[in-house]
C-alpha cells in the first residue's frame, strides 16, 4: 500500500553523506538505532510480511548465464577466465551454450573430425579441446550446462524463412551425435540437455508440432548412439515474443503423444524473453526499462509460461534460458548502465516469484569492454555485447584473465545474498511499480529477507525517497540492511560499473569482491520497521526473531 504522498525536503547530498556514514559504521554497533525523524520522507509505503509464504519457492541458485556456440568454438568457456566469476554467484549455476551461432558453428566429431571447417562457419569450430576445458571449468565451480545443437542445416532448405541470411555451414546429424557422445563421456552428469536450435519460430517455417517432431527426432537418434544415458532435451527456445503461443502449440502436441510424453523427451521447456530491443531501428530507453509497463508486460508472460508449466502438471522444468533487457546486444546507455543493476535483480526475483525454474542472462565472455562488433561483420558471434555481464578494460587485461563486472553483474550478485526459501506477499499494489519494486522471503529458520527497490532515478529532478514500513510477524527483533547503491551522479544512466557497491563491497576484475559486504542495523519496534529506501537503490533487509 502507498500512502499519502509528500513532497521531498531532501537534498541528495544529505542523503549520500548519511548513505556514506552508515557504511563507515557498519559492524560496529550490534543496537540498531532507532529511525531518523528529523528527516521527512517523500513517499511513505506501508507493507504487510504477516501472510503465510506462498507455494511459489525461491532459490537463487536459478540463475546462470547463456553464452554464444561461437564463445565455446573459440575455447574461451575455461577455468582461468570465468570460474572465479561463476563461483561468485554460487555452486550450482547454469551455462547454456547456444545462441544465433548454434547454427554458425562447426563440430568436427564423426566423420567430420579431420576436416577443415567450411566459409560459412563463422562461428568457429567445436573440437575435443573445447570440451576439455569446459570440463575443467564445470569441475571448478560445479555449475552445469546445456549444449546447443544446429538445427538450419538439418532440415529441409524450404522451411527456412531466408535461407541467405546467415547462412549454415552444412552440418549433419552425424556431427550432431558425435558431438553429443563426446559431451557425454567428457562431461558426464555436467551435462543437463542438448538443446535443439535457437528460436527456431524466427528463422523457420515450422509448426510448433512440427518442431515437436523435431526434437524427438533428434532425441531418438541421439538415444541410438548413447542408450544408457537417457539424455533429454531442452525446447523449443521460442523467441522473445510476448505472447507465449509458441510454447503453448509445444506442448499440445508433446502432450497428445500422452501425458508422459513431454517428461520423457524434456529436460525443459524453455523461453526467451528480453524487456526491449535494439534490433533494426528498434531502440529501449533506460526510463521503459524501469517502467511498470515493462515489470507487467513481463508478468504476463511468466504467467503464460506457468501456466503451461501447470498444464504438464509440473514434470518439466519451464525455463527462460536467455534473457536480458534488450535483444540484440542490448542498448548502449541502457543495458551497461547502473539502471540495469536493479532491473536485473527485479526480473531475477519476478521471474522466480511466477515460479520459472531458472533464468539465464545473455552474455559475451572474453571481450574487451565498448568493442561492439557490427552484426554484419564475421567477429558479431563472439562480439562484446552492451549487456554482458563482464567485459575487459583493455587486451592487455583479457590476455591476463582479467575482467570487470558489469552493472548486470551486480544485479546478479545481490540476488545470490539471498536464502532459499519461499515468497511472502507483501501487498504491494501496482501503482506504486513506477517508485518501489518489493518481495518477501522466509526461509522457514524464523528469518524473513525483504528486498525493497526504489526504482526511480537519482537523477531525476522530482525523484523521492521510499520509506516502507512493513507490518512484521510476531517476534520479529532484530534486522540488517545490505544496499545496492551507485554514486555516480549520472544515476541510472551512468555507466561507470565502478561507482556501484554491495554492501561497501566491490567486485575487482579477478572475479571475487575485494570485501565481504557489509550489513548495517535497522530498528524494529513493535511489530514493525520503516526502511528508507533512496532513489536508484536497493536494499536487502534481513529480518530475525
Amino acid at each position: 500500500m502507498r500512502l499519502r504522498p509528500a513532497p521531498s525536503t531532501l537534498a541528495r547530498t544529505a542523503v549520500l553523506t548519511s548513505a556514506v556514514a552508515l557504511l563507515a559504521c557498519a559492524g560496529q554497533a550490534d543496537a540498531a538505532p532507532a529511525p531518523d525523524t528529523s528527516a521527512l520522507s517523500a513517499t511513505p509505503f506501508a507493507l504487510d510480511a504477516t501472510g503465510s509464504p506462498s507455494r511459489a519457492t525461491f532459490d537463487s541458485g536459478m540463475q546462470g548465464f547463456s553464452v554464444e556456440s561461437a564463445d565455446f568454438a573459440h575455447g574461451y568457456l575455461t577455468e582461468d577466465l570465468l570460474a572465479e566469476r561463476l563461483k561468485t554467484l554460487g555452486p550450482h549455476g547454469v551455462l547454456r551454450l547456444g545462441g544465433y551461432s548454434m547454427d554458425l558453428v562447426w563440430p568436427a566429431f564423426g566423420a567430420a573430425a579431420d576436416t577443415s571447417a567450411p566459409a560459412q562457419a563463422i562461428g568457429g569450430t567445436v573440437d575435443q579441446s573445447d570440451l576439455d576445458g569446459l570440463k575443467q571449468l564445470l569441475d571448478a565451480t560445479g555449475w552445469k550446462v546445456t549444449l546447443g545443437m544446429p538445427l538450419k542445416s538439418l532440415i529441409d532448405p524450404a522451411e527456412l524463412k531466408n535461407p541467405a541470411k546467415d547462412p549454415a555451414p552444412q552440418v549433419t546429424m552425424d556431427q550432431v551425435v558425435g558431438e553429443v557422445k563426446a559431451a557425454h563421456a567428457t562431461l558426464g552428469d555436467d551435462l543437463l540437455s542438448v538443446e535443439v536450435g535457437n528460436e527456431y519460430d524466427n528463422v523457420t517455417t515450422l509448426t510448433p508440432a512440427e518442431m515437436w517432431s523435431t526434437v524427438k527426432h533428434y532425441q531418438a537418434e541421439i538415444d541410438a548412439a548413447l542408450p544408457h544415458a537417457h539424455l533429454k532435451m531442452t525446447g523449443p527456445s521460442a523467441n522473445t515474443a510476448l505472447t507465449n503461443a509458441v510454447i503453448d502449440g509445444f506442448a499440445d502436441a508433446a502432450l497428445a503423444d500422452g501425458p508422459d510424453a513431454p517428461r520423457r523427451t524434456l529436460a525443459e521447456m524453455a523461453s526467451h524473453l528480453y524487456a526491449g530491443s535494439h534490433c533494426g531501428t528498434s531502440t529501449t530507453t533506460m526510463a521503459q526499462l524501469m517502467s511498470p509497463d515493462t515489470y507487467l508486460k513481463a508478468r504476463t508472460k511468466l504467467q503464460g509460461i506457468k501456466a503451461v508449466g501447470d498444464r504438464l502438471h509440473h514434470t518439466v522444468p519451464m525455463t527462460l534460458n536467455e534473457s536480458n533487457s534488450a535483444s540484440c546486444s542490448g542498448q548502449p546507455g541502457v543495458s551497461d548502465a547502473y539502471g540495469s543493476s536493479l532491473w536485473a535483480l527485479d526480473h531475477l526475483l519476478e521471474t522466480s516469484q511466477n515460479s520459472v525454474s531458472r533464468l539465464l542472462f545473455h552474455t559475451n565472455t572474453a571481450a574487451i569492454c565498448g568493442d561492439f562488433k557490427p552484426r554484419d561483420s564475421t567477429d558479431y558471434p563472439i562480439s562484446y555485447r552492451y549487456y554482458g555481464a563482464f567485459c575487459a578494460t583493455d587486451q592487455a587485461q583479457l590476455d591476463a584473465h582479467q575482467l570487470s563486472a558489469s552493472p548486470l553483474y551486480y544485479g546478479l550478485w545481490t540476488f545470490r545474498r539471498l536464502p532459499k526459501g519461499h515468497f511472502v506477499d507483501l501487498a504491494l499494489p501496482d501503482d506504486t511499480l513506477g517508485e518501489l519494486r518489493a518481495y518477501g522471503i522466509e526461509n522457514g529458520n524464523g528469518k524473513l529477507h525483504v528486498v525493497l527497490i526504489n526504482v526511480q532515478d537519482p537523477a531525476a529532478a522530482d525523484a523521492t525517497d521510499d520509506t516502507v514500513t512493513i507490518k512484521l510477524p510476531r517476534g520479529i527483533h532484530t534486522a540488517r540492511a545490505t544496499t545496492l547503491v551507485s554514486s555516480a551522479p549520472a544515476g541510472l544512466s551512468s555507466v561507470d560499473a565502478g561507482a556501484i557497491t554491495l554492501g561497501g563491497a566491490k567486485m575487482t576484475p579477478s572475479g571475487t569482491a575485494d570485501r565481504t559486504p557489509r550489513s548495517t542495523p535497522v530498528h524494529v519496534g513493535a511489530g514493525t520497521s520503516t526502511v528508507t529506501v533512496a532513489p536508484g537503490s536497493a536494499q536487502i533487509i534481513s529480518f530475525s526473531r
